[in-house]
Order: C-alpha cells, then sequence, then structure tokens
C-alpha cells in the first residue's frame, strides 16, 4: 500500500475554516452534559467499559478501513507532519476501536470484551472541515444472539432514559457475503428494469452496491425499492434461525422494533442491521445504525474476528432532543454547600472543605463574593441537603452554622464536631 493521497478537500488546509466547531459549556448547554452522564450511566448497567482513542492514526488504519468501508477513509483529514511523514485526524472512532482490539491481539483470549467509546471526530467536508461528536457501543469475542440484543437495549434504555418518545428502531437481517451477494445480483437485475424510475446516484450504484438504492431517501426510489423482494427471501436456515432467537431476545427485553427487510447498514455491515430513528416533522432522522463489523475487524486481525456494535452523532440526540422540547432538570451529586462570609471564613472554609472530602463527602465550594442570600439560592438549584455556613464570627470562635435546605432549619456546631455530624444527618 502506498502513501494515502492528500484530500483535496483540505488543499489549502490552514485557511480552511472549521465548520461545526463548538465549545460546550456546561451552563448554556446543559442537554449536552445530561447526555453525555446518560450514555455513561446506560454503559455501568449493561456493563460496557469506556476505552480512550488516539486522536491522531497512522494512515494505514484508514488504509485497511477503507478497503471494506470507503466513506469514512475519504473523510479522513492527513496532516503533514515532516517530509515523508503523515497522520490522519480520526474522521469515525469506528476504525481506533476496532484496531485497538485487533493490534492487542485479544480476539486469542476466550471472553467477550464490551466497550463504550466516545469522542470528538473531523470530517473533511467539501469547503472545511467538519467537527463531530461520537459514541458507540460495540462487543468483541465470541458471543451469541443474546449480546446481539443487549446492545440494542442498552441503545434503547439510553432513549428511554432521555425521555425520548417519537423513536423508532428498525431491524433486519442481511446475512454474510455470500448471501448478499446473491441477492445483490438479483436486486440489480430488478433495479435495471426501472432505471428510468430511479434517480442518477442509485442508477450508478446499480453496478457497484445496489445495496445503497436501498439507503436512498428520494420518493421515486423507494417506491421502486417497496416492489422489490427482500433478502430475507435468500437467507439460509442457520441465519434464518439466528435472526428468530435476535427477534425473541427484544421480545424478553421489551425493546420495540419494527421489521424492515429493505433497511441495509452502510459497506462493511453484515447479518444483523439496525437503525434508529426520530421523527422530526414529517422526516425520520437517522440517529445511529448498528451491525456486525467483521469484514473490517478481519483487515485489522488478519484472521476471522466478531464484533457487533452501534455508533451515532451525540449532535444528533441533542437536536432530538430540542426538537421534543425535554425539559432537563440538572442532576447534581453534591451533599454538602459551603457558604463562607468573608476573607477569613473563605480560608477556614478551606481546611472544611478538605476534612469533609477525607469523609467521602461531597462538596461545592463557593469562595466568591455572593451575598448569603445568592449562595443558598445556589445550594436550593443544586439540591444539596446540607448548608455550612461560616462567617467571621464563627471563624474566629471554631464554630460552624448547620442549615437545613429545605426546612431553612438551623443549628451552631463546634469546628470539631461538624463533620461527624454532618455525616450523621447524611446516613454515612
Amino acid at each position: 500500500m502506498g502513501r494515502p493521497k492528500k484530500n483535496p478537500a483540505l488543499a489549502a488546509s490552514k485557511n480552511h475554516p472549521i465548520i461545526g466547531n463548538k465549545y460546550i459549556l456546561p451552563d448554556t448547554n446543559p442537554l449536552w452534559a445530561t447526555i453525555l452522564k446518560r450514555i455513561q450511566k446506560t454503559a455501568r448497567v449493561y456493563g460496557f467499559s469506556r476505552v480512550e482513542l488516539p486522536i491522531v492514526e497512522d494512515p494505514k488504519v484508514y488504509e485497511r478501513f477503507g478497503s471494506v468501508i470507503p466513506a469514512v477513509s475519504n473523510a479522513a483529514v492527513t496532516l503533514s507532519l515532516a517530509e515523508d511523514t503523515t497522520v490522519q485526524l480520526r474522521s469515525s472512532l469506528l476504525p481506533s476501536v476496532l484496531h485497538a482490539y485487533a493490534s492487542s491481539k485479544l480476539y486469542d483470549e476466550p471472553r467477550v470484551y464490551k466497550w463504550l467509546y466516545m469522542g470528538n471526530v473531523m470530517q473533511a467536508i467539501p469547503g472545511g472541515v467538519e467537527s463531530r461528536f461520537q459514541f458507540g457501543f460495540e462487543v468483541f469475542g465470541t458471543f451469541s444472539h443474546l449480546a446481539e440484543a443487549q446492545v440494542m437495549g442498552a441503545v434503547w434504555h439510553l432513549l428511554n432514559s432521555l425521555g425520548l418518545e417519537e423513536v423508532s428502531l428498525e431491524i433486519n437481517m442481511i446475512g454474510e457475503e455470500d448471501c448478499q451477494k446473491t441477492y445483490q445480483g438479483i436486486l440489480a437485475d430488478y433495479l435495471k428494469t426501472k432505471k428510468f424510475s430511479l434517480c442518477d446516484n442509485c442508477n450508478e450504484e446499480i453496478g457497484t452496491r445496489p445495496f445503497n438504492v436501498l439507503r436512498c431517501t428520494n420518493e421515486d426510489c423507494i417506491e421502486v425499492v417497496a416492489e422489490a423482494s427482500t433478502i430475507l427471501d435468500y437467507l439460509d436456515q442457520n441465519t434464518h434461525k439466528h435472526f428468530t432467537n435476535v427477534l425473541e431476545a427484544l421480545d424478553e427485553l421489551q425493546v420495540p422494533y419494527q421489521l424492515n427487510p429493505y433497511y441495509v447498514g452502510s459497506e462493511g455491515a453484515s447479518k444483523t442491521n439496525f437503525v434508529v430513528k426520530y421523527k422530526k416533522g414529517e422526516t425520520m432522522v437517522v440517529v445511529g445504525e448498528g451491525a456486525y463489523h467483521d469484514a473490517v475487524l478481519a483487515q485489522f486481525a488478519n484472521k476471522s474476528a466478531s464484533s457487533f456494535g452501534f455508533c451515532a452523532n451525540l449532535e444528533t440526540l441533542y437536536e432530538a432532543m430540542e426538537a421534543s422540547n425535554i425539559e432537563i432538570i440538572q442532576e447534581y451529586s453534591t451533599e454538602v454547600f459551603l457558604v463562607p462570609l468573608g476573607e477569613l471564613a473563605a480560608k477556614k472554609s478551606l481546611r472544611l472543605f478538605q476534612d469533609l472530602l477525607t469523609a467521602h463527602v461531597s462538596v461545592y465550594d463557593h469562595f466568591g463574593d455572593a451575598g448569603v442570600k445568592n449562595q443558598l439560592k445556589q445550594a436550593e438549584s443544586y439540591k444539596a441537603p446540607i448548608a455550612l455556613i461560616m462567617g467571621q464570627k464563627e471563624a474566629m470562635d471554631e464554630m460552624v452554622i448547620l442549615r437545613d435546605v429545605k426546612s431553612g432549619m438551623q443549628e451552631v456546631f463546634s469546628y470539631d464536631k461538624i463533620v461527624i455530624e454532618v455525616k450523621k444527618r447524611l446516613g454515612k
């Protein structure tokens, strides 16, 4: 394999704008923080461990990935570090996830790995570079249909936890390479008889990947596809049985799904394919897609290996929540809110802050110059059950005022007893 060609979209790299580049602030983007928390919580519930991935990759990683899924490789941004030295910014997290598993030779171990991944990606587009934020769940190893169902269960659990209702999960079985090849040949023959009803892009796909015609959103093309035979008619007995087991497992998990025999994933997808969509007006918007990624994984492992997972853009979830007018109640884990009044009290509160942390009590400290009323209002907004108030007199006398935030009742305790009292009230 030769050196990767520089992406023509980045010919004048230093002058190219970064489209969609954004600063995510907790005060102005509460939905974003909530989505991230729910993703990580869902991962813990379903046993997925988070993996951290490099921002740049060896171009060979994208060459191998691109041999199966060219679109991702074509979107990669190439950087020249020195003469004959190039790296590529990640345009998708999936290549790095699969490469990490294969390069560590984890496929030689007789166990199942369940990974959560998330992070920024940079994709080359006409006129610049687009910043996106991806996340996904991936299962590796020797696993059964139950693992597939659990990935879909995790995705559905996440959507429910975010309060999204106008969402759907569509599922299909497209088999492995031999089955796909047979069906695509039959599909191509049918599409050729309808070429005058198809868009130009679909006519080009007939000779390359007829599956892509099934992914077209043009209304005329959708009508043509609706009259075609489905791949379910060409599955072998074992694949049929496997798919039935997956659907039965989803029923047990109470995950609602729609069987869509015309849905196929992107290039490189195989066997069980699914897509999650949300309704925006009269349009269905894709949140993310899931499938087996065995063909790509084999490029990295140089042997047969299995992985199944789901990948989505966090921005799309954000837009879905905005479109649904979902109001998020901020989640805080603060148990004690410190309210120091004055310079001496602030200094004494530093020691109190450390003593509470040592006692495994979560604390929010406020060392600004806001008045006591504003600080207590903030304690209410953070849902802290206890506020500890220390003014100039309390600091000099080694005393602390303990306030029950909800009732407003206050008591004074000596400094050496305050941590014990706080733990007692928190039930620790």
